[in-house]
């Protein structure tokens, strides 16, 4: 019997290959139709078909089936948990972003000193600037706020009411402070927090006692003046809610005798991104003793910290992948030792080298691209509802996950980054392609007489 111009003398082998391999057996030698690419297609169907059979399990092999299947789900608890992780830490990133300069300035403009006398003439040469949305001056000081038997530190933030807009939108209980100069003289605004603390609701009059004290009979003295309470704002970071009262420019002037000096100017920009080049452009129309912070400066450290932690965490998580991989690379091997007799009749009847290891190299990514596509459907439908599902276990169980006096925020943001997936797919399916190398190159290096002798 002739195959592929070589003769086999053995019938048990080749009835074994013709029943294995039924009519694809044109491994080597001319088409019959003279065509090479028929003869290609035909190559590509063998070893296709052969990668999914050897992927089934025979009563003899089920172990080895479940140990090549259980790597398959490892990838993907591994892939599900980098994508759950990641789309955490960017929403993390993102939410903080988000509540750190919905109150806080894009661009931030201070003299040399503790206060700028002639800021008017600033304001009008930066609010024209491209990019600058808006720019407004304020004043911070600090200030013990009192009420009843409570008392506690806080920022005292000076705005001007027609200009300050990001605060107005997340007040909850009450109004914000009057546009009038007139009646918003000594009003103020305060956190939900901080309201709490302090047992304020709105109508209450709170003492603010600023450490910047005149001079009086007896030396100095700190300043002390009562303010009405006409809103409270939640702002959803609890730093803000607890440690700042806004009030009016003037309020904050009278209070500590400034007259029309200011602390600095606030620049809210069109795209925080281009905070750094509008930065730039402020100190080049500014005089030398401006100085000019974007929020990217401000908080380097921060931001820095959280970007350190996203990337060490996605290396550590990355971890779960590799040791499900490294168990797809030992089932595979336990596949070639069981398929030695295979195998030979393979590279018997005329299949090359390089067949034989894309048959394993297939069965090596079927199982990493099965477990990875599952791993990313699983992760994105848990990212996609995380905060749900974590509020329910929350009410059911009565833990508390995220406490808001411990942590920045009180829930668990999460976001899908499709550059983060693209990565952790890309990366899975390589480390997949690259853990079948060796057991495709021991399946490729079975000699045919050894496996055969005793057939």
């Amino acid at each position: 019997m002739c195959l592929g111009q070589i003769t086999l003398k053995t019938p048990c082998i080749a009835t074994k290959m013709v029943v294995s391999l039924r009519p694809q057996l044109v491994l080597t030698g001319p088409s019959v139709q003279g065509d090479g690419v028929v003869h290609r297609i035909m190559i590509r169907s063998y070893e296709w078909m052969l990668a999914r059979r050897y992927l089934r399990s025979r009563r003899d092999e089920r172990f080895v089936s479940v140990i090549g299947w259980s790597s398959a789900i490892g990838v993907a608890i591994g892939v599900a948990a980098l994508i759950i992780v990641l789309s955490v830490m960017y929403g993390f990133d993102a939410e903080l972003k988000d509540k750190i300069l919905g109150f806080s300035s894009h661009v931030d403009i201070q003299g040399s000193g503790e206060t700028i006398a002639e800021w008017q003439g600033w304001l009008k040469q930066v609010e024209s600037l491209p990019g600058v949305e808006r720019a407004a001056p304020y004043i911070s000081a600090q200030v013990l706020a009192s009420h009843r038997s409570q008392s506690t530190g806080a920022i005292l933030k000076g705005v001007d009411p027609l200009l300050e807009t990001s605060i107005a939108r997340h007040v909850v209980v009450g109004n914000f402070i009057s546009s009038s100069p007139d009646t918003a003289l000594f009003e103020v605004v305060v956190g939900k927090d901080l309201a709490r603390k302090l047992s304020l609701s709105v109508g209450d009059r709170v003492r603010l006692i600023s450490p910047k004290g005149g001079v009086g009979p007896s030396g100095m003295s700190p300043r002390m003046r009562a303010f009405r309470v006409v809103g409270i704002f939640d702002s959803g970071f609890y730093e803000y809610d607890v440690g700042l009262i806004v009030t009016s420019l003037q309020s904050v002037q009278r209070l500590n005798r400034l007259g029309n000096r200011v602390t600095g100017i606030e620049l809210h920009l069109d795209d925080r991104e281009r905070a750094g080049a509008v930065a730039l452009a402020v100190r080049m129309v500014l005089p030398a003793e401006a100085w000019v912070t974007d929020w990217r400066q401000r908080h380097r450290s921060f931001f820095k910290a959280l970007k350190t932690e996203r990337v060490v965490m996605g290396v550590i998580l990355s971890l779960i992948v590799m040791v499900a991989l490294f168990n797809m690379v030992s089932s595979l091997v336990m596949v070639v030792m069981e398929r030695r007799r295979e195998i030979a009749i393979l590279k018997t009847v005329g299949a090359t080298h390089f067949s034989i290891m894309r048959i394993f190299i297939m069965m090596g990514s079927l199982l990493s691209g099965l477990g990875t596509m599952a791993g990313v459907a699983f992760g994105l439908l848990l990212a996609w509802k995380l905060d749900v599902l974590l509020s329910l276990i929350e009410n059911i169980t009565g833990v508390t996950f995220l406490s808001g006096d411990v942590y920045y925020i009180d829930h668990v943001p999460s976001i899908i980054d499709p550059a983060s997936i693209t990565v952790v797919v890309t990366a899975s399916l390589l480390m997949g392609l690259i853990a079948t190398v060796y057991p495709a190159w021991r399946a490729a290096g079975v000699p045919p007489a050894d496996a055969l002798r005793y057939e």
